[in-house]
């Protein structure tokens, strides 16, 4: 019979610096890169562990059926192919010999965690019930009584792939138009290609009739995402597998009118805010996901006869605004590096608010505290740790001969480089 988990005498939580992790470059090309964060624990009360082990793994789960005919009759066998992708374990309390156990005082515990993950990872992607990468991590402490309940959280990743570089033609305005001889001119443009999750694309159509008392009836559009399963490792029977969904439609009507006019409207196309609802744009050597814009255009001619225009507009769906360039090498000296103190200030502010017994366990002093961490609402909430970027905006650290900032330029996310990290002392 399996433990039961608990949290009502403990909080054990995973903060992450990102849960949105994101690889620059194809599998050849990508360096990889870093999963951070620290587990959290709050005891009311001295606790015995047998052991703590945080995991974080990876998996791909790909499914699919084969209808066989024997004699006459049909069935259907259904396939899958279940893979671990990675799989790592930070112990933070080992077991250990003769029944041996580990007493935490009560208050707080923090243990820190840093993994470099390998550039040839694919993207957590899900395609219906066909093929599944997801990535998480679980953290379980377990209790020495038998009795007693396991404390276990579980935290969610999210890995994304973004291109190197992209050309200038894809932050450029894009547009297709066309002419129908004696009927209609039309254009429809997008000020980009690329859009992030939240983003409101701006659609502009424009037609202009060239036949007398001919009408445009309505446009809609249909945004829809398309994904492909490569029919590799001898999955889907040898043939690609293609599925796709419709993130949003609208339609326009246009009111009749008695003489002929340039016909303009714009449409405002929401992306939405969720990874799940729509993902990234992926290719790789086991699935593609691409999305477009399709548009559909009723027309009637003057004697009644209803024609319909089609065009196609694809569009890119990257995780971050970031996707035009990586920083330049000069660049990279601005920003933080890791530091355990600092991880460990965030982690703190993250959960200062947190009341054991009417009391705030391991405040922070006010005053220091508000100097250094600015509160943020939606990052205390979520488990995700501020930016090591928010701190720089704060806090002034003065050069080791005690000078002043004369000769800083003024840009308060260069105030570390080139001198030391605030001490211990410093932060608390």
């Amino acid at each position: 019979m399996g433990r039961m988990t608990n949290k009502s005498n403990a909080k054990l939580k995973i903060h992450l610096e990102n849960d949105q992790l994101i690889m620059y470059g194809t599998s050849n090309e990508s360096s990889g890169c870093v999963l951070r964060g620290a587990l959290s624990l709050r005891l009311k009360k001295p606790t015995s562990f047998k052991s703590m082990v945080l995991s974080f793994y990876g998996t791909m789960s790909v499914s699919w059926s084969q209808y066989y005919s024997v004699l006459g009759n049909g069935y259907e066998r259904k396939y899958s192919d279940h893979r671990t992708l990675i799989n790592h374990k930070w112990t933070f309390l080992p077991l250990q010999a003769h029944n041996k156990h580990h007493l935490l005082e009560a208050g707080y515990h923090s243990y820190e965690f840093e993994l470099v993950l390998p550039g040839t990872l694919p993207e957590s992607t899900h395609v219906a019930e066909y093929y599944i990468v997801q990535y998480q991590m679980k953290a379980v402490a377990e209790r020495s009584g038998f009795l007693q309940p396991n404390y276990t959280t579980r935290h969610e990743i999210h890995l994304s792939r973004q291109k190197l570089s992209l050309s200038t033609d894809y932050f450029d305005p894009v547009t297709v138009a066309n002419h129908w001889p004696d009927k209609l001119d039309y254009e429809i443009s997008l000020p980009t290609k690329v859009y992030n999750h939240g983003d409101i694309i701006p659609v502009t159509i424009q037609a202009l009739p060239l036949a007398p008392n001919l009408q445009v009836r309505y446009i809609s559009c249909t945004f829809k995402e398309y994904m492909t399963c490569r029919a590799i490792n001898g999955w889907f029977n040898g043939k690609n597998k293609s599925h796709g969904r419709i993130i949003h439609y609208t339609r326009r009507d246009q009111e009749r009118q008695q003489q002929q006019n340039m016909w303009s409207t714009v449409m405002h196309i929401k992306v939405p805010e969720s990874l799940t609802d729509i993902q990234c744009d992926a290719h790789n050597d086991s699935v593609r996901v691409r999305h477009k814009l399709k548009f559909v255009m009723s027309i009637e001619n003057e004697d009644g006869h209803i024609s319909e225009l089609r065009a196609i507009l694809p569009v890119v769906i990257a995780i971050t605004n970031s996707i035009e360039r990586l920083p330049a090498y000069e660049e990279t000296g601005r920003t933080m590096p890791y530091d355990p103190v600092l991880m460990m200030a965030l982690i703190r502010r993250s959960t200062e608010s947190t009341i054991i017994d009417n009391q705030i366990v391991h405040l922070l002093p006010q005053r220091r505290h508000n100097e250094i961490i600015p509160r943020s609402s939606s990052s205390r909430n979520s488990g995700m740790l501020p930016s090591y970027s928010s701190l720089t905006t704060t806090v002034d650290v003065a050069d080791s001969n005690g000078d002043s900032d004369e000769d800083d330029d003024g840009d308060e996310g260069e105030h570390y480089l080139g001198r030391s990290l605030p001490s211990y002392d410093e932060i608390y």
